[in-house]
């Protein structure tokens, strides 16, 4: 800072005009080095911007044997937590696998430890749960309007009409929501993995594995996976897409009679791009088993569709089982 100038009565020393001039030169230096850094950031910030969209891989990020790459179903966008799914692993999931694969990984991981000595099967198993933005999960809901009980011909007309076209409405903005999600999710699936190995420099093995909505947008990754050897194995619960006696499916006896969207040409048997593959569908589920028989059973409960390992099943020591077999085949 400049000295202020001094009083006019003031008697100033050769001292003191020696002081003033070397703060005015140290204040005229300031600002020039203050112009320069100025410029120096103006620059960089130029050269360097071009190149800030290129992903950089994390230095201190640990690659695993086996990322497990999760799909929630349908709705599950609320019970939401970062896990993790062994002490000895470094990762902690970004909490978007949802309750149901979560419920799934923590089974597999104690099931394997008491079967294999206490040891740890995800300890080498990184979880990636789809995010919203590569995967929003909405859920084909609609609501039915509350109208009064006709008593006349000309009110039952006009019930008719305030209850069907609302609901009409209502069930295909709902299901274009739907058909957006998983539209979405079929195109998010490969640029998260790809976004994933250009930031972290991992290309581990991968499992897929999707509930529900999940599944169906998992499906059609298998063989592009495959194709880049980096597919070691798939695991499903209540896929739409479950083909009539799949052999891959587990729980619904002889396969089961296929799930609601089993008839189409892209299903659980015609996408398979690997022979580790887990298709587990509970005895009334109508998602993937859609048969009269299940629908009528399942009239009293509702079925078994979001059961998949919230209440334990006699299959789930199996598909664990295999989950485990998947990761050993991979990491040993």
């Amino acid at each position: 800072m400049v000295r202020p100038a001094p009083d006019r009565n003031e008697t100033l020393t050769a001292t003191d005009y020696m002081l003033i001039g070397v703060l005015n030169s140290h204040a005229n230096l300031r600002a020039r080095l203050c112009a320069i850094v100025i410029a120096l950031v103006a620059a960089i910030t130029v050269v360097a911007s071009p190149l800030s969209p290129t992903p950089k891989a994390e230095a201190q990020h640990r690659c695993p044997a086996v990322a497990f790459v999760a799909a929630r179903g349908s709705g599950q966008n609320d019970q939401i937590f970062r896990t993790s799914y062994s002490p000895q692993a470094p990762w902690v999931s970004n909490g978007w696998e949802g309750q149901t694969i979560r419920a799934f990984l923590h089974h597999a991981e104690g099931r394997y430890a008491a079967t294999h000595g206490g040891n740890s099967l995800m300890k080498d198993v990184e979880v990636l749960g789809l995010e919203p933005r590569f995967y929003p999960a909405v859920y084909p809901e609609y609501e039915v309007p509350n109208v009064i009980a006709p008593t006349t011909a000309l009110q039952a007309f006009s019930l008719a009409m305030q209850y069907s076209v609302p609901v009409l409405r209502m069930a295909m903005r709902a299901g274009n929501e739907f058909l957006d999600s998983v539209q979405v999710g079929r195109t998010g699936v490969m640029a998260m993995i790809n976004g994933y190995e250009a930031t972290t420099g991992c290309h581990p093995q991968y499992i897929l594995s999707g509930y529900s909505q999940g599944a169906m947008i998992m499906l059609e990754h298998e063989r592009e996976l495959a194709r880049r050897g980096q597919l070691a194995g798939v695991v499903y619960f209540g896929n739409p897409n479950t083909a009539a006696g799949d052999p891959s499916t587990v729980g619904v006896p002889g396969g089961g009679a296929g799930g609601i969207l089993g008839f189409l040409p892209f299903n659980s048997r015609t996408a398979a791009g690997t022979g580790n593959r887990v298709n587990y569908c509970l005895p009334l589920d109508g998602v993937c088993d859609l048969s009269v028989q299940t629908l009528r059973a399942s009239q009293g409960n509702g079925g078994n569709h979001g059961r998949y390992f919230i209440w334990g099943s006699r299959w789930d020591n199996q598909v664990s089982d295999s989950f485990g077999r998947f990761v050993d085949q991979v990491r040993y």
